[in-house]
């Protein structure tokens, strides 16, 4: 199968994680979407972070009082996003087996949980 195409338009921490993703993983049509979306993100994450460089976290407010760029905010936001994005793809972990969990992550998770809790139980036995 061939690789799929880099979407036009991104920048170079979006292409950046483009190509670690899909050099990575052979992913689906919605997954592809979401990557997509992640890298834009991405892309504009790294505006928001190269803007706070520029002019500062601290800015002054309307009588002269200094305060918290909205930058700031707004670059917390989209790291949020981005974690969000790429979680949704349900990616292993490094230390995890190869192999994707599946989409629903949330089933993977109480699974494990509950193999947790009864191994627990048998092993005070």
């Amino acid at each position: 199968m061939t690789a799929p195409r880099q979407p036009a338009g991104l920048d170079k921490a979006g292409a950046a994680l483009w190509q670690r993703l899909i050099g990575a993983y052979d992913l689906d049509q919605w997954e592809l979407t979401v990557v997509e979306a992640a890298c834009r993100q991405a892309d504009d994450v790294r505006k928001l972070e190269a803007l706070l460089a520029a002019g500062g976290l601290v800015i002054a407010g309307s009588a002269g009082q200094p305060r918290l760029a909205q930058a700031v905010t707004e670059v917390r936001q989209g790291r949020l996003a981005l974690v969000r994005l790429l979680d949704t793809l349900r990616l292993p972990a490094d230390d995890e087996e190869t192999g994707r969990q599946g989409r629903n992550g949330r089933q993977v998770r109480a699974q494990r949980a509950a193999q947790s809790r009864w191994s627990g139980r048998h092993g005070a036995a």
